[in-house]
C-alpha cells in the first residue's frame, strides 16, 4: 500500500507540476539564446519564408540560429546543391552578427525528420538501424562533404550539427548507429578548413538512459553536447510497431499531455550531465527548449486552450536558467510568427523579453 501511495503521489506531482519550480540567482541567464528556422516549415504555416526570416532576426534578435539541410529538397537532379535559401539565411544572419549552426545528415530538425531523396528513402526498411555498412552510407558521406565544403567559406557559421537526435526512432523506427555518426564527424572535420566545433544532440536523458554516453565519446573538447528540454509533450503516435509485416500505429490522444521534467528521481538530471560534459571539456547546450504547444495541423495552432502557453515559456526558461547553462535554443519560431500574423503577439513578445 505504501508503494502504491508513493507511486500515486509521484504521478500526481508530475502531471500537476510539469514545469518544476527552481530558484534562480539574480542576474543568471545564458550567454546565448538561439532558435531554429526552416523555410519549408514557414511555408507550411503560410508565411513568406524569406520575409518571415528577416522579421525573426530583426525582432527576436537571437544570438544564433540553426538552419537544417534537407537533402531531398536541396539537391538537384544533376547532383548540384540547391541551397539558395540556406545561403541567403547565412548572409542575412552575418549582417546582424548572428551566428549560424548548420544541421546536416540523414535526420535533421522538423517533421518528418528524415528529409531524403526518393532513391535514398527507398533503400531504408522499417525499423532499420543505419550504420556504416548500409548501402546509403557512401552517398550520405559524399553529400556531407559537398555541403560543408560549399558553406565553409561563411565566417559566421559557428558549428556543424551532425544528425538530429540520432538514437531516437522516427515514425519509421529508423535509428542512426554510432559508427555512422563517427564517420560523418570525420568527414565534416576534414571538409572544413576552419575546423569548427561539432554538435551532437540527444533527447533529455532520463536517469536510466545511458545512450547519451555513446554520443559523448564521439565528441572532442570544445564540441557541444545538445539536449532537448520539453515539458508538456505529445507525439504523432502513441504506439508504432510492425508485426507480421503489418505496421500498427495508434494516434496520440489530443487530450493527453505528457510531463517530462517533473518525474522526481527519473527526469533528466541536468546538473549531473553538466558536470560530466565539463569534465570532458565539452559544452552543454539546450538545443531545443519547448516554446510552443504540440501542433499536428495548422488548425491546432489557432486553438484557444493550448497545451503550452507564453507563461509556461517563461517558467521553462526560469527552470533551465537555474542550471547556469551556456546556451538555450527556443523551439517554435514559426508558430510564434503565425500567431502574431493572426493577431496574437503574446508569444513573440514573451520570447523577445527573454532573449533581450
Amino acid at each position: 500500500m505504501l508503494f502504491f501511495l508513493l507511486l500515486t503521489l509521484l504521478i500526481l506531482n508530475a502531471f500537476l507540476n510539469p514545469i518544476p519550480q527552481r530558484n534562480v540567482p539574480e542576474g543568471i541567464r545564458p550567454n546565448y539564446y538561439g532558435t531554429s528556422y526552416s523555410f519549408e516549415q514557414a511555408g507550411w504555416y503560410g508565411l513568406d519564408g524569406r520575409k518571415a526570416y528577416i522579421e525573426l532576426l530583426d525582432t527576436v534578435k537571437p544570438d544564433w540560429i540553426r538552419l537544417p539541410f534537407f537533402w531531398g529538397q536541396m539537391l538537384g537532379e544533376n547532383g548540384n546543391l540547391k541551397i539558395d535559401d540556406l545561403e541567403f539565411a547565412v548572409l542575412e544572419a552575418a549582417k546582424r552578427d548572428v551566428k549560424v549552426v548548420i544541421a546536416l545528415g540523414l535526420k535533421t530538425p522538423y517533421y518528418p525528420e528524415y528529409h531524403l531523396p526518393d532513391y535514398i528513402a527507398l533503400q531504408l526498411k522499417f525499423g532499420e538501424k543505419i550504420d556504416t555498412n548500409h548501402p546509403i552510407t557512401d552517398d550520405l558521406l559524399a553529400i556531407d562533404e559537398k555541403l560543408v565544403s560549399a558553406l565553409s567559406k561563411y565566417e559566421n557559421i559557428s558549428h556543424w550539427q551532425v544528425e538530429n537526435e540520432p538514437f531516437l526512432a522516427n515514425v519509421n523506427n529508423w535509428k542512426i548507429d554510432a559508427s555512422l555518426l563517427k564517420a560523418e564527424i570525420a568527414v565534416v572535420r576534414e571538409s572544413d578548413p576552419k575546423k569548427r566545433p561539432v554538435i551532437l544532440n540527444h533527447v533529455g536523458p532520463a536517469v536510466f538512459d545511458r545512450e547519451y554516453k555513446d554520443i559523448l565519446d564521439l565528441l572532442s573538447p570544445g564540441d557541444v553536447f545538445g539536449v532537448n528540454a520539453y515539458f508538456k509533450t505529445q507525439g504523432a503516435y502513441l504506439i508504432s510497431f510492425r508485426i507480421f509485416a503489418k505496421e500498427i500505429k495508434i494516434p496520440w490522444p489530443k487530450a493527453l499531455v505528457w510531463p517530462v521534467q517533473s518525474w522526481v528521481g527519473f527526469s533528466p538530471d541536468l546538473e549531473r550531465i553538466k558536470k560530466e560534459t565539463e569534465y570532458r571539456g565539452i559544452k552543454l547546450w539546450i538545443l531545443e527548449m519547448q516554446a510552443e504547444p504540440y501542433i499536428r495541423g495548422r488548425e491546432d495552432s489557432m486553438r484557444k486552450n493550448l497545451s503550452f502557453s507564453p507563461n509556461d515559456l517563461k517558467d521553462a526558461d526560469k527552470f533551465l536558467r537555474s542550471y547556469k547553462i551556456e546556451s538555450i535554443g527556443l523551439w517554435g519560431a514559426h508558430f510564434w510568427q503565425f500567431r502574431e500574423k493572426a493577431g496574437d503577439s503574446a508569444w513573440t513578445d514573451t520570447v523577445k523579453s527573454i532573449v533581450n
